[in-house]
């Protein structure tokens, strides 16, 4: 009889153990995948950031425009008054029919689940890198939010530092760096 304690334990504990190879967000439910990023396989630079869904790890130096890339943090006030102008874009016809492409970098998130959370409760749809060790910081910069335009060419073509104020502003540089009407 005193075995059984000791078994039931044992049983516990074995059935409650994880492995670090899981996903990043697999338990937290539906986080977009990296799937639709498109990715040059030349570069010799190096900053790889696994994607928030857990699916893949990228380098961010392969990545193939044209692209925004936004910086963020759930606990970033900027980043909170900005993404609904960032929603608002991803949903035009220009993004959703994949001539332009969204990508968010997830930065200095104090667990693991802050970032996946924040996605689902802002409607953001787009993929999302998560810079777990704060490399990016230097190509980026220390502050956030930063937003980055890359051409077809993979050129930075305009860089943001701060929130987007406005729609209107956001809307404006996608429409001048970009070429394109909204």
């Amino acid at each position: 009889m005193k075995k059984l304690p000791i078994i039931i334990f044992s049983l516990i504990f074995l059935t409650s153990c994880s492995t670090a190879e899981q996903p990043v967000a697999q338990s937290l439910g539906s986080v977009p995948s990296c799937d639709q990023i498109d990715i040059s396989k030349t570069n010799n630079k190096k900053l790889e950031m696994p994607c928030l869904d857990g699916s893949s790890v990228i380098n961010f130096h392969s990545i193939k425009g044209p692209i925004i890339i936004n910086v963020w943090g759930s606990w970033c006030e900027g980043c909170r008054e900005e993404m609904p102008y960032l929603v608002d874009l991803y949903a035009t016809e220009k993004f959703v029919s994949g001539k332009i492409k969204l990508l968010g970098i997830d930065v200095e998130e104090s667990t693991l689940d802050a970032g996946p959370n924040f996605i689902k409760s802002h409607s953001m749809t787009w993929p999302h890198l998560l810079d777990i060790d704060s490399k990016s910081k230097f190509v980026f910069g220390m502050g956030v939010p930063v937003t980055w335009f890359i051409d077809a060419n993979g050129e930075v073509t305009y860089k943001h530092i701060g929130a987007y104020r406005t729609k209107k502003e956001l809307f404006d540089h996608v429409q001048k760096y970009f070429k394109v009407k909204l």
